[in-house]
């Protein structure tokens, strides 16, 4: 086999159901230019002994305390010693195409992250999320959820930021703004991250060939209040610190507008105590946030226009009109 171009950095935690099918999916790739690594976060279903028994060629790093999603994913990043690094849940398995698509954009110098095309597992395999988009409002959501797979044919060949659960990155590219803010623990993880790749002028490609299968929230649930609470803080985290003073300026009444339609939202979803605890976690996070400011200034190579063209200006389209309708049809039903 050629020399490995990637280490393929799996987190784990409790994922033993999904591992065989995971690591055969890999096993099965038409390019193998790739090591496994996986980050064990202290499961207790026995996925450690299993990866020591059945796949001697992963590298398998055991955590001492668990780290959580953000934690464990840096942990294999730093690990790395190849160009490339790819996050993939574990909760996944892949297209015989998977590998050989998703490194391809990286020929071009200016890639710094590559985004898959995520299917769910489910037949008859919707979109999970072709990438990432983001809104001046603040808010991001996966391109073409739930939409038929034929959709992603038409998509742009570019994205906001891959999702992490299959994201491909260069190695150095990565190293130098910063590796996954573990502070946020879990959710816009990825996106902070790709804000401050597109700071340091890098570009996120979206390979539709490139197919991932998911088990969506396998790990996490979207019912949970943990998944509210650090959603919404993060969220706010990632507003405040990536867009320039004057985009905060001029897109203030639209972050607010949409605060308040999330807020009203996540009432009605018996979650709005964990959306306003999100919020109140972030004047913790007020020296966080100027770090992560003076950071960009740092890296920047990118314009505030070249940013703002990144953003979806249609905040009212993107995250509000879709729940509206939603709404529309429920009363029409009725």
């Amino acid at each position: 086999m050629s020399d490995p171009i990637a280490t393929v950095v799996i987190p784990n935690y409790n994922g033993l159901r999904f591992l065989p099918r995971l690591m055969a999916s890999l096993a099965a790739q038409s390019d193998r230019r790739f090591v496994v690594t996986v980050v064990d976060d202290c499961s207790t279903d026995e996925s450690a002994a299993w990866l020591k028994a059945n796949q001697p060629g992963v590298r398998l790093i055991e955590n001492p305390k668990n780290l959580g999603f953000a934690g464990s994913c840096n942990a294999g990043m730093r690990a790395a010693t190849t160009p490339l690094v790819v996050l993939l849940n574990n909760d996944t398995h892949l297209d015989e195409n998977w590998f050989a698509a998703g490194v391809s954009p990286f020929d071009d110098p200016n890639v710094g992250s590559v985004a898959s095309l995520v299917l769910l597992a489910e037949a008859p395999h919707p979109i999970d999320t072709a990438g990432d988009v983001y809104s001046v409002a603040g808010g991001a959501l996966k391109r073409n959820h739930l939409m038929p797979r034929e959709s992603a044919e038409n998509l742009s060949a570019g994205a906001f930021s891959p999702c992490g659960a299959s994201a491909f990155y260069r190695r150095a590219a990565v190293a130098g703004v910063g590796y996954l803010d573990e502070r946020f623990e879990s959710y816009y993880e990825d996106v902070d991250l790709g804000f401050r790749l597109a700071w340091a002028g890098y570009r996120c490609a979206f390979a539709r060939a490139s197919i991932c299968y998911h088990h969506l929230s396998a790990s996490y649930k979207p019912t949970s209040r943990k998944y509210h609470l650090n959603s919404s803080r993060n969220a706010e985290i990632v507003w405040w610190s990536h867009l320039p003073r004057r985009m905060r300026r001029r897109f203030l009444p639209a972050h607010m507008a949409f605060l308040l339609f999330q807020c009203l939202n996540k009432v009605i979803q018996g979650q709005g105590l964990a959306f306003i605890a999100g919020k109140w976690q972030v004047l913790r996070h007020l020296e966080h946030i100027r770090e992560k400011r003076r950071a960009n200034a740092a890296i920047a190579r990118a314009t505030d226009e070249q940013i703002e063209a990144l953003l979806v200006r249609d905040w009212w389209g993107l995250h509000v009109r879709p729940r509206l309708s939603k709404v529309y049809r429920w009363m029409g039903r009725g």
